[in-house]
């Protein structure tokens, strides 16, 4: 994970994390922002914290019961090239995300997977790089309306011969995209996880170069975090030399799944006022 918050917070915060099986474990920091989430609720008045008026805050306050709008924004493993019988991550993080009791609504402008998924929609588009994506991914998100984007983006970028520092430039113009469209959404960016053994260079340049592009938007008051998963997928993990296989897939799900849970968690534990728009640009 890229920075964090600053402060104390942060450092308890990674300190409790840890990759366990193949997936990051983030149950004690749940708890506690469980535990804490009860003296918030006891102690501030019903309008501290509330969002204005108009605007939504996308995971603030939700219940239980409440349905999170994820949109997964990628390219061709975001469609689920690979595993079209599990569209990819998506349909094992469906499964994820309701053994975690985590209701959620799929959204994006494609409806892609096998036949009788329940939700296909999802924004994967295969072969596209970042610089194909930036003019388009605002209208996009704009009428998707998500609270959270899960964005798998760069590989196609490195594998066609851009440099890692040009890359993280367009994944800056593109997060600028984003919340320019959807100012509360939630933003988890996810690093390159094919191996690229020819671009490898380039492809750590980027993940090294990624959580400063990710810290300028937190110092826009945008709520974004970057997951390095360039350890994620074992060889055996992958169908070709690009995509992950059913169980490579069912990892990624995992991973996607603990963020989106233990962001979820913090959420609900300390709400924060909405971003002004027009501030966050």
């Amino acid at each position: 994970m890229g920075p964090a918050p600053e402060g104390g917070a942060a450092a308890r915060e990674d300190a409790m994390r840890g990759w366990v099986a193949g997936r990051r474990w983030r149950v004690p920091l749940q708890l506690t922002a469980l535990l804490v989430a009860g003296l918030v609720l006891a102690g501030i008045p019903a309008d501290e914290g509330a969002a204005a008026a108009g605007v939504r805050t996308a995971g603030e306050g939700a219940g239980r019961d409440a349905t999170l709008r994820v949109m997964p924004l990628g390219a061709s493993s975001t469609e689920g090239v690979g595993s079209p019988g599990t569209a990819g991550y998506r349909g094992p993080l469906l499964a994820e995300l309701a053994a975690d009791g985590v209701r959620i609504d799929l959204v994006g402008s494609r409806r892609t997977g096998p036949a009788g998924m329940a939700d296909p929609d999802n924004e994967g588009h295969s072969g596209w790089t970042l610089e194909r994506m930036i003019p388009r991914v605002g209208a996009w998100v704009a009428r998707a309306d998500p609270d959270v984007v899960l964005l798998h983006m760069g590989t196609n970028d490195v594998r066609s011969g851009t440099s890692g520092a040009v890359a993280a430039g367009r994944l800056d113009a593109l997060l600028d995209n984003v919340f320019a469209a959807a100012p509360q959404t939630h933003v988890i960016v996810a690093g390159i996880w094919a191996p690229l053994t020819a671009q490898a260079r380039e492809r750590a340049e980027l993940a090294r170069l990624t959580p400063g592009v990710v810290a300028r938007h937190r110092g826009l008051g945008r709520s974004v975090e970057f997951v390095d998963t360039s350890s994620l997928l074992a060889p055996g993990d992958f169908t070709d030399a690009l995509h992950a296989n059913a169980g490579g897939y069912r990892k990624i799900a995992a991973m996607w799944s603990t963020e989106v849970v233990g962001w979820l968690a913090q959420r609900r534990a300390a709400p924060v006022r909405p971003v002004d728009p027009a501030l966050s640009r």
